[in-house]
């Protein structure tokens, strides 16, 4: 097999894709903003993202490629094809009910999705004559607010008689189990909302009264008392008031999203296991496509670049296109390939609930993981920035993550799969071996790297505005935290086909289970010690939990073969990466004397100066790890050839 080329293939096109997806990000940044109008984008984007990554890609895939191939292996291309095309039909079906009774309701789930973009407060009605009401509000560090008033007639004034911003210790179990462990929050006591906050003459609507508070302001709390007559009712948002209505009609442009995405997952899939990596892997750059041409495109020719609610729509319309046209391209590869899935009619068999059964785990699974993201967000909150530093930290870890990870996990599992159903046991475990071989060759010096020189990646990357210094150093330690689990994360891609292959998705949600009880637990120790960096560190020590706890179950099962040769290879790529990091080192450190990285200087210096490094380091792992025999050129074309 060429597992190389194939990695290659997958890991060219996604690299391809992330390339793009930064320039859509920051097209969609000139035309939106950050504003109302990308708040309710964004979220009415990342809500069908949320179901795709969770149903279509994950749990679905690690559930239906086995499958598939257990089909093709036993039974023959034919029955197979009539397996996808079933499951197809019932997907297509399951998920276009789902779309349609969930399109006209889309107010009341982005209530429970988006729920700070509603309201906060309302007052009662105060029919015909004047009332006052008291309100408590968190405002969490929000820069505006809003005092929208709404009745039938117009008629009715209302009056803000006084207004009040603190910083109370939050109660209930978990500030008090982060106030016993040290990282109480700062207590400020009330002072009036006008001592810090600007009051707008005009609100975004009639009537309505805005106020801008401070960037970084660091209150929680606001507590009022209004006056309301008439026929008015007045509503207290931490948001611009339309953002919740503009959330809707943007959600029910891109759900449909989630059927083509769930659908394109599905064919992908049956490519995949026919070792046809091309288009699924070319399908992301489709959609970053569209949103250029959409956005550069009818926007500048409709005359809309100063309208930010009508560019909105733009790039709602946007992701629906995109679906539909990822979907037809790898429709129509099924087909120019030999491999047509066709609509029939859907029934539950055997197969069918097989396959629904291999699912749960994996939904429960990746449910387990928003649990961890949630409680990660909350303990982060303790700390001024630090869910920012995390933030783009993470964007940079993620990058080799994304690209080699997501390559292997996709081209060995329908790998692995085909060796195992064809009783070649053998072959599987080699196949996961060599996955090993090269996620290691490729994520060992990126972790050395991220942990030497991680200041100078940040600053390049991110240093300009109101990314200071101080945010470099602070994003900087966490990335060298966050690189030291990045072999983890890519080994436990790797690890995994091994239990989907055998159609055990239990034991990786087990796993799962246990890996985020371990990071919860670690981040809440050392959270009040090294703060930001803490969690990130906790999240590479849980990484590593979960490699260790793959590995062993993949050993009881004999499905696992830690030779000699592997654990030598390692070694010596180890090795061959502690020197190029002892290089880039002393490298960076003289080339810092020479003020290329210095407040001063330029960004072409500063980019020029990385690119040393890199080339440099690349260099010498390259020519040590070939020295030492990590690997060898004899390998590597290998790798490439079928």
């Amino acid at each position: 097999m060429a597992l190389l080329r194939s990695m290659a293939t997958v890991s060219g096109f996604t690299l391809l894709s992330r390339v793009l997806g930064l320039v859509r990000e920051a097209v969609i940044a000139n035309y939106l903003g950050t504003g109302m109008a990308a708040d309710a984008f964004f979220s009415a984007f990342r809500f069908p993202n949320m179901f795709r990554r969770v149903f279509g890609e994950g749990a679905f895939n690690s559930a239906f490629v086995p499958l598939f191939a257990r089909e093709n292996e036993e039974r023959g291309k034919e029955e197979a094809l009539a397996f996808a095309s079933r499951t197809f039909s019932m997907l297509a079906l399951v998920l276009t009910i789902g779309t349609i009774l969930c399109i006209p309701v889309m107010g009341p789930i982005m209530s429970a999705v988006v729920p700070g973009f509603k309201a906060s407060a309302i007052t009662p009605y105060p029919a015909g004559q004047t009332i006052e009401h008291s309100f408590s509000i968190r405002i969490d560090d929000r820069e505006h607010l809003y005092l929208s008033p709404t009745g039938d007639s117009g008629n009715g004034s209302f009056e803000l008689l006084d207004a009040t911003v603190s910083s109370p210790q939050p109660e209930g179990f978990f500030p008090a189990l982060m106030a016993k462990l040290g990282a109480q929050r700062e207590v400020r006591p009330p002072i009036p909302l006008a001592e810090i906050a600007t009051r707008v003459a005009d609100g975004p609507s009639p009537g309505t009264v805005h106020f801008v508070l401070p960037a970084g302001h660091g209150y929680t709390q606001l507590d009022g008392r209004l006056s309301v007559s008439g026929d008015n009712r007045v509503r207290v948002f931490r948001n611009h008031p339309d953002t919740f209505r503009l959330t809707v009609r943007y959600s029910q442009i891109t759900f449909v999203y989630l059927l083509c995405m769930a659908l394109a997952a599905h064919l992908s899939g049956v490519l995949n296991t026919m070792r046809i990596f091309g288009m699924p892997a070319a399908a992301p750059v489709l959609l970053n496509l569209v949103f250029l041409v959409g956005l550069l495109g009818a926007i500048p020719i409709f005359g809309w670049g100063d309208d930010v609610m009508r560019c909105g729509y733009v790039a709602a319309v946007c992701v629906l296109v995109a679906g539909f046209i990822q979907l037809g391209a790898l429709w129509w590869t099924c087909k120019r390939k030999g491999l047509p899935v066709r609509l029939t009619l859907p029934k539950i068999d055997t197969k069918m609930k097989r396959l629904f059964a291999l699912m749960g785990p994996g939904v429960l699974a990746a449910g387990i993981q928003q649990i961890n993201l949630l409680v990660g967000g909350i303990i982060a909150s303790y700390q001024e920035g630090a869910v920012s530093y995390i933030y783009f930290a993470d964007r940079i870890n993620q990058l080799p993550l994304g690209i080699i990870g997501i390559a292997l996990g996709v081209v060995l599992l329908p790998e692995v799969t085909r060796k195992f159903r064809s009783n070649d046991l053998t072959g599987a475990r080699s196949t996961i071996n060599r996955g090993i071989e090269l996620g290691l060759l490729i994520t060992l010096p990126a972790m050395v790297a991220m942990i030497v020189i991680p200041e100078p990646i940040i600053q390049v990357i991110f240093e300009r505005g109101d990314f200071t210094a101080e945010s470099t150093r602070n994003t900087a330690t966490a990335l060298a935290a966050f690189a030291i689990g990045l072999p983890g994360y890519v080994l436990v891609r790797v690890l995994q086909p091994g239990y989907f292959a055998r159609e055990d998705t239990r034991t990786p949600m087990l796993i799962a289970g246990v890996t985020v009880a371990v990071n919860i637990v670690f981040a809440l120790l050392l959270f009040p010690s090294m703060r930001h960096v803490g969690l990130a560190l906790a999240t590479s020590i849980a990484a590593w939990v979960n490699v260790i706890l793959l590995v062993v179950g993949l050993r009881r099962n004999d499905f696992l073969d830690l030779n000699r040769l592997l654990v030598s290879k390692t070694a010596r790529t180890l090795i061959a990466s502690i020197l190029m990091g002892l290089t880039i080192w002393f490298l960076h450190r003289a080339i810092a004397g020479l003020g290329w990285f210095s407040a001063d200087s330029g960004t072409l210096l500063r980019i020029s100066g990385l690119a040393v490094l890199v080339a440099a380091g690349a260099a010498i792992y390259a020519g040590v790890a070939l020295g030492l025999k990590a690997t060898s050129v004899r390998e590597l074309k290998a790798g490439f050839r079928g």
